[in-house]
């Protein structure tokens, strides 16, 4: 078994710019993800913990497969434990396990991955 860890830190004020244009948000972001931020009472912590999240799955994807960050779809699962979704043809032959945690404050927010593949 193999461990790979991907981490990311951004500004939330880089996100607080981008809720002015909700087109430039819908297009980084997919549904769900749009629908899950910004409907939260602070949704430039949470867009910029989606991104972190995503950023991370995929500098953890790098050694084994190049994925974008298109490909990546961070979900709330039922006790808001964020679950990321590899969209991408191929990546099922892969037997891969991977865990996210997201981390934010008012100024920051922050997420690492780890893969584990077997």
């Amino acid at each position: 078994m193999e461990i790979f860890v991907g981490t990311d830190i951004e500004s939330v004020n880089r996100f607080k710019k981008l809720l002015l244009s909700k087109n430039k948000l819908k297009n980084i972001f997919s549904e769900l993800e749009y629908d899950y931020a910004i409907n939260k009472i602070n949704p430039e912590q949470s867009f910029t913990g989606i991104w972190c999240a995503k950023e991370a799955v995929v500098k953890s994807f790098g050694q084994i497969e190049l994925i974008n960050i298109k490909n990546v779809e961070i979900i709330c699962t039922q006790n808001c434990q964020p679950k990321a979704i590899i969209n991408k043809s191929g990546i099922e032959n892969l037997e891969f396990k991977i865990s996210v945690s997201i981390s934010h404050t008012k100024d920051f927010a922050t997420a690492t991955a780890m893969l584990l593949k077997k």
